[in-house]
């Protein structure tokens, strides 16, 4: 199975850029710039962006091996003007887990995991996954989300902005499409395949939604991409999707790019791609560059 596409939403709004939000990634540069080289992204490592924090000053990754035989879910805290050394996720430990996206009110997370659910009905891998959190920052158990949000088949890559406005990625008509929920209250209501353009022959994976629910980044491997996979735009008119825009280069490549994460104020896009840096050849690490959603 092709790599999973993880990726999630920036939940927090905030107002204009203060100059510490500024030294977070580096503006100096109009092309892709590794974020956290040595801390985040490693040349020994796959990592994989799930989520930014905004008011934390976080970024959620998962690091895989060389195989992606292992996939954990790691956060890295910006402090002293540099992104810290990343700790694991204690409820991280199934031996292949991804993706990260908080709850409207942040009581729980969601991610994409691969272990065994032994729920009737559901896949015996790749389901979505929840996991309760406190203002302590206490993790509770796991849990598998219910049909009819996982089902027979493959789920992933689950992304929610703080209107509950869902989507997420599943293969159970027999190709990966991007699926769309309300979630209210702890449940999911109207699940549905995305009307329009944005699903296609070949597969897609949601990235960001924004807060207005208006504005989707997701991944493609399509024939008419540059390369492996492409990032996409989609803006919503009504009940309408437009056409998927492709990113033009250099933030799409002749690699891998996938996991788009869009910063609120629209100025930094964060995304993964296998693209070759020095130290980082056969590598998928997580790139920062400035960004103008509107000039799409």
């Amino acid at each position: 199975m092709k790599k999973i596409c993880l990726y999630f939403i920036v939940l927090a709004a905030c107002g204009s850029t203060t100059d510490s939000e500024q030294n977070l990634f580096d503006t100096s540069s109009s092309e892709p710039v590794l974020v956290g080289f040595g801390t985040i992204s490693t040349s020994e490592f796959h990592e994989s962006i799930n989520y930014f924090d905004e008011d934390n000053k976080a970024i959620f990754f998962t690091r895989s091996d060389l195989k992606f035989n292992s996939s954990t879910i790691y956060v890295s805290y910006h402090k002293e003007g540099e992104w810290q050394v990343a700790s694991k996720l204690p409820f991280s430990n199934s031996g292949y887990d991804a993706g990260f996206s908080f709850a409207p009110d942040r009581d729980f997370v969601f991610f994409t995991s691969k272990r065994n659910p032994n729920v009737r009905g559901l896949s015996e891998e790749w389901n979505i996954w929840k996991v309760g959190y406190d203002k302590n920052g206490n993790w509770s158990k796991q849990e598998v989300l219910e049909f009819p949000l996982n089902s027979e088949g493959l789920e992933c890559c689950l992304t929610m902005n703080s209107k509950g406005q869902t989507f997420f990625s599943s293969d159970r008509a027999g190709s990966w499409d991007i699926y769309q929920a309300q979630f209210k209250d702890g449940r999911f209501y109207d699940i549905r395949l995305v009307d329009g353009s944005i699903n296609s022959k070949e597969d897609e994976w949601p990235g960001t939604i924004n807060e207005e629910g208006d504005l989707l980044l997701f991944s493609s491997i399509r024939k008419s991409g540059l390369g492996g996979d492409d990032l996409y735009l989609s803006r919503k008119s009504g009940e309408t999707w437009s056409k998927p825009t492709m990113l033009d280069y250099p933030i799409n490549s002749n690699s891998y790019e996938d996991s788009p994460v869009l910063t609120s104020d629209g100025k930094f896009l964060l995304f993964s791609s296998w693209r070759e840096k020095a130290n980082m050849k056969g590598l998928n690490n997580v790139y920062s560059v400035l960004f103008r959603d509107k000039e799409y």
